[in-house]
């Protein structure tokens, strides 16, 4: 039976207060535990130099421009452009993924009254505990808004919801412009099965115009940045031409398959949450396969909510299944892996007696099992790893014990050596420094993965001549043990003309213990 608009608003209800209340009771349990130096300061650093008047891409390294500007309002209007702020607006955005998300399963279940309410906050406690780490919400809601559209899409053929869906996407595309990627390959499955549909193809075709008017509604922020802002236009279309020269916008790991762990080697819960993990990017492969058989044997009828839910979340996971095995670890597996969660429940809603909660309750048990190593607040409260309360920017937060020494190490050398505020570098993956003490870098790059080609390098020499810093921190680690990827060689110019300006500070034997090493600004050399 199709629920009536009253149930729809009903849903609409119970996922609101379930997902707001649901979010705000972990956000208040969990905000102050644990740091990033790398991939949090990517992100709070880039909000804090909007704040400055900076632009993203052009200005400094960045993800697309809208975390920074939805994170850079909340900072503006809060007064604050600390941690808290910088946390709270990407829990606001992370909220409204959530509610979409459970009122998107709630389409498929067939039961009403405390069941329902049971259900949809089981659903809103597992979709907020995979939204990790925390400054990744804007990917994990951003895959939820790619399945709520094409749900919409698949319920209603009216000009006005195809151009609202394509705002979406638009929308989406300003957050990443790999989840206006993936939701337009989505979007192609959907319109494939809709052909076979739909009685006139004329109809479908103008449905898809009104799509494509909204795509570019959603994305003129961008257009209009582009057209309006010095520069921005020439960064951008650079920032996509270097992703297809590295052929890749993340560095490759074997895959974790479950079947490839070997027993005894970490101990019994650790080879637990390993196989866990590996289950979960199988479940990315086998959802949407299962999904499809499941659909084709009832020749793809999708008269029922529930069926379009299941297809709408097998388009979305096809091409998200990308995301997480770009990179095949937790958490590259959780922010692919929201559309096939939000299918798996809305099949279990489709389910008869208490078998809806039954799925739900074991989804989160292997949930809680799978995420319980890699989420500080579950880390620390349920297996007992040691964190510590440590000032970070004047928050108490819990953060493990060797970041905390490794990060009040850092903080008193710089304090000591440079005085406030300082010009320092911090390099190659350390932008949190420079957003605790409101230093701006004096490169483009703020985040150094890759290797870059000698003009970029030259470029970067240029901008660090004209803004010498006091200080460079240097982490000459191997990332995932691979020596090519080392700072010094994968910026080998950059690394010449840091030692042939620069003397290494003998004074630091505990940070060069932790694999950083001090160099001052040599003062003969200028």
């Amino acid at each position: 039976m199709t629920p009536t608009y009253n149930s729809y608003r009903a849903n609409l209800f119970v996922a609101t207060v379930t997902a707001v209340g649901l979010s705000a009771f972990w956000f208040w349990l969990t905000w102050r535990y644990d740091f990033d130096l790398a991939d949090e300061g990517y992100y709070w650093y880039g909000a804090q130099r909007v704040l400055q008047g900076e632009v993203p891409l052009r200005d400094f390294m960045s993800y697309d421009i809208g975390r920074y500007y939805w994170t850079a309002a909340f900072m503006r209007l809060m007064g604050d452009d600390g941690l808290f702020a910088a946390r709270l607006s990407a829990v606001v955005y992370q909220t409204l993924g959530t509610l979409l998300g459970v009122f998107t399963c709630l389409l498929a279940l067939q039961r009403k009254g405390a069941v329902r309410w049971l259900f949809a906050l089981l659903a809103a406690f597992i979709l907020t505990i995979w939204a990790i780490p925390y400054y990744k919400a804007y990917d994990h809601a951003t895959s939820i808004i790619i399945v709520a559209m094409l749900v919409l899409m698949l319920k209603t053929a009216k000009p006005a919801t195809w151009l609202f869906a394509g705002i979406c996407l638009g929308i989406a595309a300003v957050m990443g412009r790999n989840h206006g990627a993936y939701g337009a390959v989505a979007f192609i499955l959907v319109v494939s099965a809709l052909l076979v549909q739909m009685p006139s193809r004329r109809a479908l075709a103008g449905l898809c115009g009104y799509f494509f008017l909204g795509v570019l509604i959603g994305f003129s922020p961008t257009l209009i940045m582009m057209l309006a802002t010095d520069g921005f236009a020439t960064a951008f279309v650079g920032s996509i031409a270097r992703m297809f020269k590295h052929g890749a916008t993340n560095i490759p790991l074997p895959v974790p398959w479950p079947w490839s762990m070997k027993p005894g080697e970490v101990g019994v819960f650790w080879t637990s949450v390993t196989i866990f993990t590996g289950i979960g990017f199988v479940f990315l492969l086998a959802f949407p396969l299962v999904g499809i058989l499941a659909l084709a044997f009832r020749r793809f009828d999708m008269n029922s909510d529930g069926r379009k839910v299941l297809f709408a979340t097998v388009a979305a996971t096809i091409p998200y299944a990308h995301y997480a095995f770009s990179r095949p670890d937790l958490t590259h597996l959780s922010l692919g892996i929201f559309p096939a969660l939000i299918g798996l429940m809305a099949a279990g809603g489709l389910m008869k007696g208490s078998r809806p909660l039954a799925l739900v309750v074991s989804l989160l048990g292997v949930s809680l099992l799978t995420l319980s190593g890699s989420n500080a607040y579950l880390a620390h409260n349920l297996i007992k790893i040691d964190h510590v309360k440590t000032d970070v920017a004047g928050e108490q937060l819990w953060i493990s014990r060797g970041l905390s020494e490794r990060l009040q190490l850092i903080t008193r050398e710089l304090q000591e050596m440079t005085g406030p505020p300082g010009r320092f570098l911090a390099l190659p993956n350390m932008p949190s420094i420079h957003a605790i003490f409101h230093v701006k870098m004096p490169i483009w790059e703020t985040y150094s993965l890759i290797p870059r080609g000698r003009d970029f390098e030259i470029a970067e020499i240029m901008r660090l001549e004209s803004s010498l810093p006091e200080l460079v921190l240097l982490s000459d680690h191997a990332l995932d043990g691979n020596p090519e990827f080392r700072y010094s060689r994968m910026h080998p110019l950059t690394y010449a003309w840091l030692i042939s300006r620069y003397r290494p500070a003998d004074r630091s034997p505990e940070l060069e213990d932790l694999n950083l090493k001090v160099y001052l600004l040599d003062q003969s050399s200028q």
